[in-house]
């Protein structure tokens, strides 16, 4: 397996979410509205996620952090991770339901 550029991936990553969104038959859940890499290093990018939260009155932007790093959520690449990342940010926003 060659050596693997994170950076790289993580921008697969950014493209894939910005402008995603998440919903279920009571409507509309979340929106990505951008991701941020917040620290980058050859193992490891800190990200960030910045999402609308459909299912506040007023549809308040919030936050939510991650790692993509070689040996954990990016071991199949920005693809798998994207998909990965959108179901627990959705568990996130419902939980506080």
């Amino acid at each position: 397996m060659g050596t693997r550029n994170l950076a790289t991936e993580f921008g697969t990553l950014r493209d894939l979410l910005v402008g995603a969104r998440r919903a279920d038959d009571s409507g509309p859940i979340l929106t990505i509205e951008d991701v941020i890499a917040v620290s980058v290093s050859p193992n490891l990018v800190e990200g960030r996620i910045i999402y609308t939260d459909e299912r506040v009155p007023g549809r308040p932007t919030r936050s939510s952090d991650f790692d993509y790093e070689v040996e954990q959520l990016a071991v199949d690449g920005p693809e798998d991770a994207a998909d990965l990342l959108l179901v627990n940010l959705e568990e996130e926003v419902l939980a506080v339901d």
